[in-house]
């Protein structure tokens, strides 16, 4: 019996690529006539069982598509300080028609058990998905 191998070749061509993806773009602002975009929050001093808030304005800026607001935190420095803090607002689930806005409030609160002299920092997130 005679065997026979059959050995397979294989080509991979590498092809490189780039592009944008454009993601459903809510912009977030310090004033009502969208002049002045937010870029920090600074929180109020807070103790245990406190909450403070920040008012910003969010505008549906993804073109001829409605969008659904979501909020939500990421990066917490330290790393547990989510557990002594919380952030919600009062737009979560709203849906923007293309170029409309909202006002909307976004709530710090600080646990009652809270450790004292925390010192922390977090990524608030606002999204926009298409509807």
């Amino acid at each position: 019996m005679i065997a026979s191998v059959v050995a397979l070749l294989t080509s991979t061509k590498t092809i490189p690529s780039s592009g944008t993806i454009n993601a459903f773009k809510v912009g977030v602002y310090t004033d009502a006539l969208f002049n002045n975009p937010v870029s920090t929050i600074t929180w109020a001093d807070l103790n245990p069982g406190e909450s403070t808030s920040q008012t910003v304005y969010v505008k549906n800026e993804a073109g001829g598509l409605s969008v659904k607001l979501s909020l939500s935190n990421s990066s917490w420095t330290p790393s547990n300080a989510n557990e002594y803090l919380n952030i919600t607002w009062n737009q979560q689930g709203t849906i923007l028609a293309p170029s409309n806005s909202v006002p909307a409030i976004l709530t710090l609160t600080a646990h009652t058990n809270a450790t004292d002299g925390l010192i922390f920092s977090v990524n608030v997130l606002i999204t926009g998905t298409q509807q």
